[in-house]
């Protein structure tokens, strides 16, 4: 059961943080600057890939748990920056240990929209080797297989922080300039804040809505607007929702509350291909 798989990890993580420096959580094995081993690991989708690729000049890997919350933005986030980055020299792939099923982790895969290879570690042996203690955790390696950097989770601009350090591994920017543009933003204000909280909710929703959770969606959507009752994002994730759930009065009315809030969303909601499209 994902409760008792996941126990190890939690203690693990645990003991992580009381031990280790903030900066040294992701990997214990290896420092920015070693040279990565290179393996090559079954995949989710029956074949085989490499975890690096000499032939990149950057390669980007992340260590995700299915059915975590952080794992499921973290996903999203590299997934978007996949697509940013499309036809730049990355290698991209993703990893998960073999403690979980095959359709887990394809529902938390597909949930985030990822079309990156997953690469399943038998035994958690890379796990080991490379002392991974914390999900989800993220590396980027250069075309000389050196780690340049591990980025830890945040909720908010994830992707703006891999893409600086794909393209620093590119050799795009300098060390000064990846300095500056990871240098800590100004305060957000109140009102900014709730945006932000807003949108992280909204993206859950989105998530639920790709696991068939629709009453968990709908649950996220609610939340939001229970506190913000004119984020338009929300109106719109509850007719999902309902949608989903074959409640389609109420998620007519959902629509169009989110319409009248930001009438630019009319469009987009009249391509949805809803359950209750012609009702």
């Amino acid at each position: 059961m994902p409760g008792l798989r996941s126990l190890p990890w939690v203690l693990a993580a645990l003991v992580s943080c009381a031990l280790l420096p903030a900066d040294a959580l992701a990997f214990t094995n290896v420092a920015v600057g070693d040279t990565l081993e290179n393996v090559e690991l079954p995949t989710l989708a029956g074949g085989r890939e490499a975890l690096l690729s000499p032939q990149a000049q950057a390669n980007v890997f992340i260590f995700f748990r299915p059915q975590q919350e952080n794992s499921q933005l973290a996903l999203k986030a590299i997934s978007d920056c996949e697509r940013q980055l499309a036809g730049k020299p990355v290698h991209w792939v993703a990893v998960v240990s073999s403690s979980w099923s095959a359709q887990e982790v394809k529902a938390s895969v597909a949930a985030a929209g990822a079309r990156i290879p997953v690469l399943i570690d038998q035994g958690d042996v890379l796990y080991g080797r490379l002392g991974v203690r914390l999900h989800p955790a993220i590396g980027v390696a250069n075309g000389k297989l050196q780690l340049v950097a591990y980025e830890p989770f945040q909720a908010i601009n994830y992707c703006d922080r891999i893409r600086g350090t794909v393209r620093y591994a590119l050799g795009e920017i300098s060390k000064a300039e990846l300095a500056q543009a990871d240098a800590p933003a100004k305060a957000l204000m109140p009102n900014e804040m709730k945006g932000a909280v807003s949108n992280r909710h909204v993206r859950m929703g989105e998530m639920y809505l790709g696991m068939q959770q629709p009453d968990k969606a709908a649950a996220e959507a609610r939340l939001i607007l229970e506190q913000d009752p004119r984020f338009a994002p929300a109106h719109v994730l509850l007719g999902d929702a309902l949608s989903s759930q074959g409640k389609c009065e109420e998620a007519k009315l959902a629509y169009q509350a989110a319409v009248k809030l930001s009438p630019q969303l009319l469009a987009a909601v009249q391509q949805k291909k809803s359950p209750c499209a012609g009702q």
